[in-house]
């Protein structure tokens, strides 16, 4: 029998692109991770990772990066070099899984897994996801889908639910404004709440409820009205002054309870298996219930300022840190490195599998597979 001595200080690998990582300072992050003990290294897809590890947890949002794959055969090859990592380091921790980033950047998807949440649901106490309807191409039965399904208001959003198109949206009031959607999109009932949304941010076993101005109520019904256009970031920023959310003061309505918010999030934990991601609620103005409008993967955390604590927090629980540093592990000597044998850290859920699918969806496309990590 072999003792081998575990290294004293994890490596967290971070993989963000410049414009995330200043929009969250994040070079915050790392020197509080370092000052806590742990090297803290960028990560670069374009080398080879055995390298750069080996790392105990890699941080990302490869949201860009898992768009352009599915046209783009130099980015869908810096995928697979991060999936042939993680395949032949089965121990390294990924926040978050890319199977649950790619639900979530296909609308359809997305609003399937709500919807089967939904299901699960409470009943009236439970949170419910708008009624809609997915338009893969151009079709000519859709007045009669729409009378089927949906009523008007109707707000379309495009489909692929990342870059600035995805936040290109349109509320639609009546059949003729139906002329103008383009495929593939997604078609929703619009909710009236009283121009206010609550962003829920998830870190881990934390979450933070931040409220946001957002549009303002319309009439019920078909009317006249013509399609208004709009970029919801221009709307419900905590910052935004949009026309769409200037509006009468309306009675203040009630947020959602934290029974309703600890309900989103803990369903949306287990289906994804994601550890930072952000939802967005709305009360709705008639009935008093709770609505998923969308749910999106490593948001900008604007409005808490508690997010690097947490995200340490989370970070320091995954990697069990609390742990003695010190501790010798007994091994036949044919197991060359210890991690390959501590099973408490392996953390991702059985819902959501580390490896992505090749088939059914929507950004995937067929390359040869890499041989080897480099």
């Amino acid at each position: 029998v072999k003792k081998v001595e575990c290294q004293t200080r994890k490596r967290i690998g971070v993989c963000l692109n410049e414009t995330k990582r200043r929009k969250l300072n994040f070079a915050v992050f790392e020197e509080l991770c370092r000052n806590h003990g742990y090297d803290v290294t960028e990560v670069d897809l374009t080398k080879c990772l055995n390298n750069q590890g080996p790392f105990d947890l890699i941080i990302h949002k490869l949201s860009d990066l898992l768009v352009e794959a599915g046209q783009d055969l130099p980015s869908h090859h810096l995928v697979q070099r991060l999936q042939v990592y993680l395949d032949t380091h089965p121990f390294t921790i990924l926040l978050d899984p890319l199977p649950a980033l790619h639900t979530l950047l296909d609308r359809f998807q997305s609003y399937h897994l709500l919807r089967s949440l939904e299901s699960r649901s409470q009943g009236m106490s439970g949170v419910f996801s708008p009624p809609c309807v997915e338009l893969i191409t151009e079709r000519s039965d859709v007045v009669t889908l729409v009378r089927a399904n949906l009523t008007f208001p109707i707000i379309c959003k495009t489909r692929v639910a990342h870059g600035p198109r995805s936040h290109e949206m349109s509320l639609i009031f009546n059949e003729r404004g139906l002329k103008e959607v383009n495929p593939p999109c997604l078609l929703q009932s619009f909710i009236n709440h009283s121009a206010t949304l609550y962003k829920v941010f998830v870190v881990g076993s934390q979450h933070f409820v931040v409220k946001r101005p957002s549009i303002r109520n319309f009439s019920l019904g078909e009317t006249d009205q013509k399609t208004i256009f709009f970029n919801s970031h221009e709307v419900s920023k905590a910052e935004s002054c949009s026309h769409l959310s200037q509006a009468p003061l309306y009675p203040d309505a009630l947020p959602p309870s934290d029974d309703v918010v600890r309900q989103a999030v803990q369903g949306l934990q287990e289906a994804l298996g994601m550890s930072l991601f952000g939802i967005d609620l709305i009360v709705d103005t008639q009935s008093g219930r709770c609505a998923v409008i969308d749910v999106n993967a490593f948001p900008g955390y604007e409005g808490v300022p508690e997010f690097f604590s947490a995200l340490l927090s989370h970070v320091e629980k995954l990697l069990g840190s609390n742990q003695k540093q010190s501790s010798i592990l007994e091994l036949p000597a044919s197991v060359p490195q210890c991690e390959e044998h501590n099973t408490e850290r392996r953390s991702l859920p059985e819902p959501c599998k580390r490896r992505l699918s090749s088939s059914s969806s929507y950004f995937s496309m067929y390359t040869p597979p890499l041989s080897a990590d480099c």
